[in-house]
């Protein structure tokens, strides 16, 4: 591991050993001892408490722990930042509550479902409205024209699946629709 800081204008760091461990914590880090310490670069030789508070800081227990803060003369715990009152919401900038995450994604699978229970639809009326609709195959070579006086079961069939996949498109737009105002509350 290393600690850096911009020293005129350019990064300066020191190394800092660490491990990763099976149990309770999942890191250790190990500080420098004083005398070692004053071996490094001229920036941070002093600045061994303020530099060790940072770290802890932002490496907390109980996932860390450290090994070479003494128990006389060891830093204080940097106090964590102030919370807002239990029976106060924080601020929010203009009023507006931030979108929940994944509600773009569901918006547009949302719109996509319902263009695609639109065109299922349109084919199932205007297959009705004309007598004539068309097989529904991934194969080019298959597609083609069924009349439904010529080939009544098969053109009821396809009318049934197009019928079926704009059911299901609409069904699932509307549950989407229903999460998503879940997700806002």
């Amino acid at each position: 591991m290393y600690y850096e800081e911009l020293h005129g204008g350019t990064w300066q760091r020191i190394g800092i050993d660490g491990e990763m461990l099976m149990g309770r914590a999942h890191h250790v880090i190990y500080f420098a001892t004083p005398e070692r310490w004053r071996q490094y670069p001229a920036w941070a030789r002093d600045r061994r408490d303020e530099i060790i508070a940072r770290i802890t800081s932002e490496f907390r227990e109980p996932d860390y722990e450290y090994h070479g803060i003494e128990a006389e003369g060891a830093p204080a715990p940097v106090p964590p930042a102030p919370q807002p009152p239990a029976d106060r919401a924080p601020a929010r900038p203009l009023g507006r509550k931030p979108p929940p995450q994944g509600a773009r994604a569901l918006l547009v699978a949302v719109v996509l479902l319902f263009a695609l229970a639109g065109v299922m639809g349109w084919l199932v009326a205007s297959g009705v409205s004309r007598g004539e609709t068309t097989y529904p195959s991934k194969r080019a070579f298959l597609r083609r024209p069924v009349l439904r006086q010529q080939e009544p079961g098969m053109y009821w069939v396809s009318v049934g699946i197009y019928t079926v996949v704009g059911c299901g498109a609409l069904t699932l737009a509307v549950l989407g629709l229903r999460a998503g105002r879940r997700l806002h509350r």
